[in-house]
């Protein structure tokens, strides 16, 4: 597999500078076999190969031509590319995705949605990239009201993906049902509050439902527990910042993550890893 020509981790400037970046003729994932969480949101178009990978630890496969959503926050784990893999990036910013959420709140509704792939016909593709293409071609501008035509543009894609998807006769990947806009809240809140509880009950009573009732619904809509998408984000920020936020020490990491002992994290990592985090970091 070839090096990525530019990871994600170099971008941070040119967002927050420009809003979006368009990467080009990417061959791989930032990182395989660990969690990668990112704040932006990130559209893939898949040009030939696949990628396979967890996302909200349910399993995926992105293959040519498919148009993939990364949602900010949501945990994506890749395992494997094909050796032809290559596919463009579009990435957007917080800070960018809360305007155009502000100013089009009807396409950027993100609902939780772990299936977020779309497969699309030949002209599909090629309209999609063409997208893509003055996106990228107006970052890249210095004119005045730059931002202005970078949001129109953003509205104009986002309508031509919601005509394919009723072109290619699916739903729409944002349909509000009561239990998405709980799977939704679910996801946000712990996103919010991680830090500070990692307890059934306190997840619940956000939502005024008894703890019952709500893991009940989470594990028939997702095959999964409360308490193991809890400790899962837990544990997948902790790896996160083991591996790469090596001038944190282990009391640090135990104080982000919200321990007030580093010794219950330690033990809570352990029981969910099977190794202690200074075993994982030194892995």
């Amino acid at each position: 597999m070839k090096h990525e020509k530019h990871p994600l981790e170099t971008i941070n400037k040119w967002l927050e500078e420009r809003g979006i970046a368009v990467l080009d003729n990417v061959t791989r994932m930032p990182s395989y076999d660990e969690p990668y969480v990112s704040p932006n949101l990130v559209i893939a178009l898949n040009h030939r190969g696949w990628v396979k990978a967890d996302y909200d630890m349910q399993p995926v496969k992105f293959q040519a031509h498919d148009h993939a959503v990364v949602y900010p926050n949501h945990i994506l784990t890749a395992h494997e590319t094909s050796d032809d893999y290559l596919c463009t990036l579009l990435v957007v910013s917080p800070n960018f995705l809360k305007i155009l959420s502000q100013l089009h709140p009807k396409h950027y509704l993100f609902e939780y949605h772990y299936n977020t792939s779309l497969h699309l016909k030949n002209k599909q593709f090629e309209t999609m990239l063409t997208c893509f293409k003055m996106l990228q071609t107006l970052s890249q501008l210095d004119y005045p009201g730059r931002d202005e035509m970078l949001i129109m543009q953003m509205d104009i894609t986002a309508r031509i993906v919601r005509n394919i998807i009723r072109e290619n006769g699916k739903e729409m990947i944002h349909k509000e049902t009561a239990v998405q806009q709980m799977l939704s809240r679910f996801h946000e809140d712990i996103v919010q509050h991680y830090r500070e509880s990692r307890e059934v009950r306190f997840y619940a009573e956000l939502q005024n439902l008894t703890p019952k009732y709500f893991g009940t619904v989470i594990r028939e809509a997702t095959g999964i527990g409360v308490g193991e998408w809890i400790a899962n984000y837990v544990i997948f920020q902790a790896k996160f910042l083991l591996r790469h936020q090596t001038n944190l020490t282990i009391q640090q990491v135990s104080n982000q993550l919200g321990f007030t002992e580093q010794t219950t994290f330690s033990r809570y990592f352990k029981t969910y890893t099977g190794m202690s985090p200074k075993e994982y970091r030194e892995s």
